[in-house]
């Protein structure tokens, strides 16, 4: 383009180009003829250091000897201008990329008479880029990955993705995210709301159950990420997600299990308390004698259990005495004896008087040393005794009504 301004007009404007690019010229052979400032420094070299080399000095060795090298400076010394991002070597071997054109210059007869480079320099942004280009690689080969429009519809999907859920990517491009759910999640307000969400920019992160083309779940852990332009509007939605299905159908086989074991537990003190029923069978054995035989082993709980079930038979039965053998029991500690006395000082109050019988040496000799108080318990030796003393207690009972009912009828 010819410049048509003035003189000084032109040297401001080649002042300015010079003070914000690296500049550098070259004959037609790629020889350095003169440098700025900002490519000097950019390359860590003095003008001495560079003038009269080739530019050879800048490019790995190997690709210095190419014959794409030599085909790039063929092109120059056609006047074929050339603009992209290069890798170049600074002083010492080091990588420098550059955003660079190569211009060449023409003279009033059209050929080129050299080449001028102005460049900018993007180091920094080149390895930031490979860094992400890295970082997104390395999510591409570990993750199912999967590009929608904010409306939902689908941008693309990679291998990972498309292998588990059975598609090819032109089965699902262009169509819609219902296509993987239940269509009754898909009419519902909820699922519309998920991708209204999603469309402003809101962020979702969750378990999700998908329904992969043969129409098996599939249950995935995913993200829902909305991706934004350089005004802050959300653009498209990148999901990534891992497939859990193996975990989820594990967890669901250890809940049935669970809630198995929690059935077999309830039936299992079902069961006990049945034989604990059957084990402690409260027997009218006389006109107003109850019989409890005990067997086995006496806790709290059962020692509970026998106490209500006497005092409702004593009720039911009227009892005027209740016989607790428990010539079948081997031992007892503190709480099961003072149970016991517990026992008899309810029937009592219930108007029917306790016998304990049956009481061994050993358990004697233990509710003696553990300082249970005693005083209130009737006992016998054995079960004949108790049925002995049981008797008479009723007999006297039954001789002193009839002795009142006989006064009662003298005085009418």
């Amino acid at each position: 383009m010819e410049y048509k301004g003035d003189l000084n007009e032109a040297k401001a404007l080649i002042g300015a180009i010079d003070r914000s690019n690296a500049i550098i010229e070259f004959t037609v052979d790629g020889e350095i003829i003169d440098a700025n400032a900002m490519f000097l420094q950019c390359m860590g070299y003095t003008i001495d250091e560079i003038r009269g080399k080739h530019h050879r000095i800048f490019v790995e060795p190997k690709f210095a000897v190419s014959s794409q090298y030599t085909e790039f400076w063929d092109m120059l010394k056609k006047g074929t201008f050339c603009a992209s991002d290069y890798m170049r070597l600074a002083k010492g071997g080091r990588e420098v990329w550059l955003q660079a054109t190569y211009n060449p210059v023409l003279g009033a007869d059209g050929k080129v008479l050299k080449v001028i480079k102005l460049a900018t320099e993007v180091t920094n942004q080149k390895l930031s880029s490979a860094n992400a280009t890295g970082k997104i690689d390395a999510v591409e080969k570990s993750m199912a990955v999967i590009e929608f429009n904010t409306d939902g519809s689908i941008i693309r999907a990679n291998d990972l993705f498309l292998d588990r859920m059975g598609y090819e990517a032109h089965e699902i491009e262009g169509k819609h995210h219902r296509m993987f759910v239940d269509k009754e999640f898909a009419a519902s307000q909820a699922y519309a709301q998920f991708w209204a969400d999603l469309a402003q920019g809101k962020f979702n992160r969750g378990r999700f159950e998908r329904f992969d083309k043969a129409g098996e779940s599939v249950w995935l852990e995913a993200t829902y990420s909305p991706i934004f332009d350089p005004n802050g509007k959300p653009v498209k939605i990148v999901k990534f997600a891992y497939d859990i299905t193996a975990q989820v159908r594990q967890g669901e086989a250890l809940e049935a299990a669970l809630a198995e074991a929690q059935e077999a537990e309830k039936m299992r003190n079902e069961l006990d308390r049945a034989v604990q029923e059957m084990s402690t069978p409260v027997t009218p054995i006389w006109e107003g004698i109850l019989l409890l035989p005990l067997v086995g082993v006496l806790d709290s709980m059962r020692t509970s259990d026998i106490m209500n079930k006497s005092l409702s038979m004593i009720s039911e039965m009227r009892a005027k005495v209740f016989v607790l053998d428990i010539s079948g029991v081997a031992t007892v500690d503190t709480a099961v004896a003072n149970q016991l006395i517990k026992i008899t000082k309810a029937t009592r109050l219930m108007g029917c008087e306790a016998i304990v019988s049956g009481l061994s040496p050993a358990i004697a000799r233990t509710i003696v040393e553990l300082g249970v108080n005693v005083e209130a318990i009737r006992t016998t030796a054995t079960l004949r005794d108790a049925f002995e003393k049981a008797l008479v207690m009723v007999g006297e009972s039954l001789i002193g009504k009839k002795a009142n009912d006989t006064d009662a009828h003298k005085v009418k």
